[in-house]
């Protein structure tokens, strides 16, 4: 039996500025910063009455090009998770989500494969989607795209996107069609198909779940939204601000996470 006397010593407690420092960095995150100019552009977009999914031929028909492709897309993530054992967690990328990407089921994860953010691309989509990348580019208006996985079982918590700034559109790359995942938006439920594709704001409160034993990959888009020209003047802005800082943080992430010498050459496709 230990002598109490003779017992090790506790532990040293951390630094009481740690607790203050995660707080602050949440609340203050760039992925927080966006949302308060939100009021703002409630003016245009219809603040708590704005719709919740759009139709995509109105609103932005140049995303049917990516429907189309959708072979080429699906080709595309195919070879990504063939180079990649498993994707990282969305949050080991951008940790302004960890609340929602880290949060819970540490066990099964929501994997990103970034594809390109603000008008930059990481070396490992250049290397493994060059065609898909093309197609972006011919675009206009896109703010970030990447593939999202979520593992057999994987819930993503209720949560809310940034900004009203942007509309994001999902195309349903591989979906099982038992206990099919779906997410939850505000109100309403949608259930993904392979294939098809639809479009919403994700600055509704909205959560997910793949309730299955398989894996669901979807191709995300988050696009620019219409709006007259002063909310778009405060958009730039804001836009530009990403570009200069969030973009180059999740570019630095994904090229630590896929360095391109660990990574397949691809073989050549023509002929």
């Amino acid at each position: 039996m230990t002598d109490p006397d003779q017992a090790t010593s506790p532990s040293p407690r951390l630094s009481p500025w740690k607790p203050l420092w995660r707080r602050l960095r949440r609340k203050y995150a760039l992925y927080n910063l966006a949302g308060w100019l939100n009021p703002i552009f409630d003016i245009w977009v219809g603040g708590e009455n704005r719709p919740v999914f759009f139709d995509i031929d109105q609103e932005e028909p140049a995303l049917r090009t990516l429907d189309k492709a959708f072979p080429l897309i699906r080709d595309s993530y195919d070879r990504v998770t063939a180079a990649v054992d498993r994707l990282p967690p969305y949050h080991m990328i951008d940790h302004d989500v960890i609340y929602s990407s880290g949060r819970t089921q540490r066990e099964a994860r929501w994997g990103v494969f970034m594809l390109t953010c603000f008008g930059q691309e990481p070396e490992a989509a250049k290397r493994l989607c060059p065609e898909l990348l093309e197609m972006l580019r011919e675009i206009p208006g896109i703010y970030q795209a990447f593939f999202s996985v979520l593992e057999p079982g994987k819930h993503i918590p209720a949560h809310v996107g940034p900004s009203r700034v942007y509309l994001r559109y999902h195309l349903g790359l591989r979906v099982p069609e038992e206990n099919t995942p779906y997410i939850r938006a505000k109100d309403q439920i949608y259930t993904w198909k392979t294939g098809e594709s639809m479009l919403f704001d994700d600055s509704w409160d909205h959560e997910i779940f793949n309730p299955c034993s398989e894996t669901r990959a979807v191709l995300i888009v988050d696009l620019e939204r219409k709006m007259p020209w002063p909310a778009r003047a405060i958009a730039w802005f804001q836009r530009a601000t990403a570009a200069l800082h969030y973009a180059r943080r999740i570019v630095a992430a994904t090229n630590k996470q896929f360095p391109v010498d660990k990574l397949p050459p691809i073989p050549d496709r023509k002929g």
